[in-house]
């Protein structure tokens, strides 16, 4: 059966196609955490909540704010660490901090009992008037794992695709990562990119030989993650080549807009995975869009995982992408929804590099090693 409710999921995607700022709505009272930057103030921590119609709050600039002002609750906050990783390696108390933090400081304002100090030290933000960045921008891994769906069989039941014994796994370049709102660049380089809309994992806590029954103890939270693919970029033909150089391009992995804590998410494992492109969900409903039909369960995928490597803080694992995956093209609008996670958008563009020529193959024989 797919998703909890196909029916309403069915009338939310019809209204998110109508109106598109609708998808922004969905959720109005989960807590979300987002990296951004105004300017050139470089990356700031941030809270909000809903899917990106309410205010954002700078974390550090409110808490300066409450200590200048005098404010009782000051005194209770915990040490924040300055960036989202940091922070999830920090642990549950300052986690907890940022949540209270945003209840008191939307508190405060909405007794008028605030007065914005505006510029460096602006406390709330309009959604329109930031950069999104990458949740995380510094993970030590992103990873993502290939052939991860059963398909559906016609009774509604899981079918027998891709039922391997172990998760097949790829990695992707943090240089590779980009934001909610920004341009996916196809640098001259290609002609058309792959949208792959997945379920990403954030790993809150060092993880090593972990079990599945306890793999969510390690998890700080999700997001969404677009696995950009390019089926027609030159490369080398070598068999290890992989997919690891055709998913890593600069802006190849948009990720967010948010990271939302596992406590507001609590069925990973049934969350429906809606691509869109240019307004119009391609191909809804996919047979498959929904992560109950994931081969191996997050729970297993960690567990495999931290097996084989160390997990990290803030280390980024997406899930894998239902079939069919959609081909986009430059001046495209690309977009996912993932459960209650929000809306990752962005828009296509293939700007080559200034002044740069793309190198040119070159045929190689024995004779000239």
């Amino acid at each position: 059966m797919m998703g909890r409710n196909s029916y309403l999921i069915g009338l939310t995607l019809a209204a998110f196609l109508l109106n598109p700022s609708f998808g922004q709505n969905l959720e109005t009272s989960t807590f979300r955490l987002l990296t951004f930057a105004v300017g050139d103030s470089g990356p700031r921590l941030g809270i909000t909540r809903g899917g990106g119609d309410q205010d954002i709050i700078d974390v550090h600039n409110a808490v300066t704010y409450l200590y200048r002002s005098g404010a009782p609750e000051a005194q209770n906050l915990p040490a924040i660490p300055i960036d989202m990783r940091s922070l999830i390696e920090a642990g549950e108390l300052p986690l907890q901090g940022v949540r209270t933090l945003h209840g008191t400081m939307t508190r405060i304002r909405a007794l008028g009992e605030f007065m914005e100090p505006g510029g460096d030290r602006r406390v709330f933000y309009p959604p329109s008037s930031i950069e999104y960045l990458a949740p995380i921008t510094n993970p030590s891994k992103v990873m993502s794992l290939a052939g991860a769906y059963q398909r559906k069989q016609p009774d509604g039941t899981p079918g027998n695709f891709d039922l391997v014994e172990y998760p097949s796994f790829f990695f992707k370049s943090p240089t590779s990562l980009t934001g909610h709102e920004t341009n996916i660049n196809l640098w001259g380089l290609l002609t058309t990119g792959v949208h792959e809309p997945e379920f990403a994992v954030v790993i809150g806590k060092t993880a090593r030989a972990v079990t599945a029954s306890e793999a969510l103890d390690y998890v700080v939270g999700y997001t969404i993650m677009n696995d950009v693919s390019s089926r027609d970029l030159p490369q080398g033909q070598h068999g290890t080549q992989g997919g690891s150089m055709s998913k890593s391009l600069d802006t190849f992995t948009p990720i967010g807009p948010y990271l939302t804590l596992k406590e507001d998410v609590p069925t990973p494992n049934n969350l429906d995975v809606i691509g869109i492109i240019n307004g119009v969900a391609h191909d809804w409903p996919v047979p498959n869009g929904n992560t109950s039909f994931l081969t191996f369960t997050v729970e297993e995928t960690i567990a495999y995982l931290s097996e084989r490597m160390t997990l990290l803080p803030g280390d980024i694992i997406a899930t894998g992408v239902p079939q069919p995956t959609m081909t986009f093209a430059e001046g495209q609008r690309v977009e996912i929804i993932v459960g209650n996670l929000g809306v990752l958008r962005n828009r296509v563009v293939s700007i080559p590099i200034p002044g740069h020529t793309p190198i040119s193959p070159r045929q190689v024989s024995i004779s000239d090693r």
